[in-house]
Parts: C-alpha cells; sequence; structure tokens
C-alpha cells in the first residue's frame, strides 16, 4: 500500500521474515516475520525503513554465515589514503568492523602497519554470532570513548558498508567521530542505490539496511552533519555502485562545495520524485512479476533460484512467489537440508540441476559471481538448461528474456 503523507511517500510491504534464519527441513520451526515498509523523507529526499527489526532477531543464529562486499576498488583507494595529507608510515589506521580487513591488509602491505581494529568482544561485549546489526547497537558514545582510550586516536579512520546499518545514524557517526584525531579522516564506504530505484527492483530493501542512499542524499546527510568531503568517488559495479567519501573536520571550501547552491530544493525535489517513483515501480513490479513467473513455470516447469541470501528472500518474499520457487541452491554446505526464510523451499546442493528435469535457474547471488556459476555448472546449459537473473539491468535479466 502506498500512502502520501506529512513524513513524505511511503509503502508498507506487510509482513517480511527475517533473511539470515536457516531452520532445519524436519524443524517445526520458521523464521520470525515483522512489519517492513519504506518512507521518504520530504526535507532531504533520503529513502529510510519506516519500520525496524528488533535487533535481537536480526542477530544471526549461526558462524559460518559469509559476507560479500565488492573489493575491486580498494587498492586505488589504499593509494589515495596514502597519498593525503600528513599521512606517513606512522600515521595510525583505525578501523570499524571486520568490512574493514582487506583494507588494512592492504595498507599494512605497504608499510603502514600502525593499525588497529575494533574487536566486537572485547570493545564491544558481542559474541561471535553477532553482526553489524548488533555491533551498531552497542557501538555507543560510552564504548567509542572507551576504544580510544584503549587504542589511541586514528589518523585514518576506515567504515566500510556500516553507516547504512545504523538505526540511530546521527549518534553512531557521534561515536566514529570520537575515534580520530581533529586533523584526521574518515573513510566511509556504503552502497548506492540509484540502479535500484531505476528499475523498482525489490532487492534493494533488506531489513538490515535502515537508509538507502544516493550521491545527493549521502553529501547532503554530511553537511548536516557537519563532516565536509575531501574526495568522494562512485564506483561502478554490476549490481549496486559504491559510494567511497573521505572525510574530515576542518572546513575547506575548495573541496566541499557541491550543491552549495540556491537550487538545492530543486535538488530535493528530484529525489523525493525517483524515490516516489520507486515505489510506483515496485508496486506494478508485484503484480507483474509473478505474472511473468506463473507463465514460465507453465512452459519450463519446475524453477530454482541460485543463492540463499538476502536478495533472493527480498524477490520472492516481497514478490509473494513462494508458490512459484521449487528449490533454492547454495554452495554453501551449511544450508544445505535447511529451510529457506522465505517460504521454507528447500535448500540443495547445485546437484539439484543434474536432477529433476529442471530447465530454468534464477541467479539470485550477487551478478558478480553470476559466471563463475554458470561455468561451474556447464553440464546444466549443455543440456539446454537456462540461467536467468533476478536483477534488472544486468547481463540475461529474466524480464528481458522470457
Amino acid at each position: 500500500m502506498i500512502n502520501s503523507n506529512k513524513c513524505g511517500f511511503t509503502i508498507d510491504l506487510g509482513l517480511q521474515p527475517v533473511s539470515n534464519r536457516f531452520y532445519p527441513l524436519e524443524s517445526g520451526s520458521s523464521a520470525p516475520k515483522f512489519h517492513l515498509g519504506l518512507k521518504v523523507n520530504p526535507k532531504t529526499g533520503l529513502i529510510e525503513l519506516n519500520k525496524l527489526f528488533p535487533v535481537e532477531e536480526l542477530k544471526p543464529r549461526h558462524d559460518w554465515l559469509t559476507n560479500f562486499e565488492p573489493e575491486d576498488h580498494l587498492d586505488k583507494l589504499v593509494e589515495d589514503l596514502i597519498n593525503l595529507p600528513g599521512v606517513s608510515r606512522s600515521s595510525v589506521i583505525g578501523a570499524y568492523s571486520f568490512k574493514d580487513d582487506t583494507t588494512i591488509k592492504r595498507l599494512n602491505t605497504k608499510g603502514y602497519n600502525n593499525s588497529w581494529r575494533i574487536d566486537p568482544e572485547s570493545d564491544l561485549g558481542v559474541d561471535k554470532f553477532a553482526n553489524l546489526e548488533t555491533y551498531q547497537h552497542e557501538f555507543t558514545i560510552e564504548k567509542s570513548r572507551k576504544i580510544k582510550k584503549k587504542y589511541g586516536e586514528a589518523d585514518i579512520l576506515l567504515v566500510r558498508h556500516a553507516l547504512e546499518h545504523a538505526y540511530d545514524i546521527s549518534n553512531f557517526v557521534k561515536a566514529i567521530r570520537l575515534l580520530v584525531k581533529p586533523t584526521g579522516f574518515i573513510v566511509w564506504e556504503l552502497p548506492s542505490c540509484e540502479k535500484y530505484l531505476i528499475h523498482g527492483d525489490c532487492t534493494m530493501i533488506w531489513e538490515e539496511h535502515i537508509y538507502y542512499f544516493t550521491e545527493f542524499t549521502f553529501r547532503e546527510f554530511f553537511k548536516k552533519e557537519k563532516l565536509f568531503i575531501n574526495n568522494l568517488n562512485l564506483i561502478q559495479y554490476p549490481l549496486e555502485d559504491c559510494i567511497v567519501a573521505i572525510t574530515h573536520e576542518k572546513q575547506n571550501l575548495d573541496i566541499d562545495n557541491f550543491n552549495d547552491n540556491k537550487d538545492i530544493d530543486i535538488d530535493i525535489e528530484i529525489e523525493i520524485n525517483r524515490a516516489k517513483k520507486y515505489i510506483e515501480l515496485l508496486s506494478n513490479n508485484k503484480v507483474s512479476i509473478p505474472k511473468i513467473l506463473e507463465d514460465a513455470t507453465n512452459k519450463f516447469g519446475n524453477i530454482v533460484i541460485f543463492g540463499a541470501g538476502h536478495f533472493t528472500a527480498a524477490f520472492i518474499s516481497i514478490l509473494n512467489i513462494e508458490h512459484l520457487i521449487d528449490y533454492i541452491i547454495d554452495e554453501n554446505p551449511n544450508k544445505k537440508g535447511r529451510k529457506f526464510p522465505a517460504g521454507n523451499i528447500p535448500i540443495v546442493s547445485p546437484d539439484i540441476l543434474q536432477q529433476n528435469n529442471i530447465k530454468l535457474c534464477f541467479l539470485g547471488s550477487n551478478p558478480q559471481s553470476h559466471h563463475k556459476i554458470i561455468d561451474k555448472n556447464k553440464d546444466f546449459v549443455d543440456s539446454g538448461g537456462i540461467f536467468l537473473s533476478i536483477f534488472p539491468g544486468t547481463d540475461r535479466y529474466f524480464e528481458d528474456i522470457l
């Protein structure tokens, strides 16, 4: 249901499952569900969830779940960091989470070894199952002060793919700033949602992502927080582009002058209209895509989806197509023999592609892995099987082919 009110445009997506909950097939349990929806801030154009899942429910129950973030741009980022003014091999490099480990490793390889990273267990008091959903909850101002005392202030602090998870985003930024020297830099990285918005792509929505930034709303957010952008890049990737920004405390008007003009209201209106269009497209897709898949089952028989992650969960649950999917395929052996959180669909290994006369397999994993999946399952393709992507704008998108 779409609503327009003083809070901007909203859409209610009803009850949606926690997408990291995997119960054994023989279990009587199912993934818990909570109300989910989006709202658009009429003052900024920023899209965010209008109802938040309980943090404790989001906490993973397994230690074998994996995370994937694109990293092809990290070598260039490291070069940018070591060339920042005042940065030397004695500079202190701090990091917020495990998502920063590969950047720290690259810096260490170049001789920038004076580094630290927040330890979730000793610094935040969380256990091994916790992830960013719990980190942001436990990363308070008080704990940030203790972390600063323990490790010292950083010259550069890395915060990759964390900001969008923050339930209290302003306090999260405040806690991060405490860990950086007044002359230091903070490196922020998060997904750009512009491609999703253009296509009305439901896989953008994830209960663990509270905010859905574009480059414009990202810049405006940091203006509000009075953090000044030294450098910002939009890194192109097949699914979602990455916004990478280096911010600092001291304002430099020669650098930080983006959109500092009298047309800001026009720019915000553009963002609001794009968000409104997304909500309209999403609503239309909730009607049209199930019909396309119903026709596909009549033509091809059983349909399976490769990738038991949150993209697939959103695709199935938001579009209400649980009844049209027979199996979910995943290469993680720990998921085999369990129920997929959306629809309790059985999760199986890729071997299923050579059985049950399956002819149509949708790809719900990150598009960067699609070619690898197809290459690994050449026998399926050679026998007439078809791989199609669930992501609009990518190669082999199913609506372009079916």
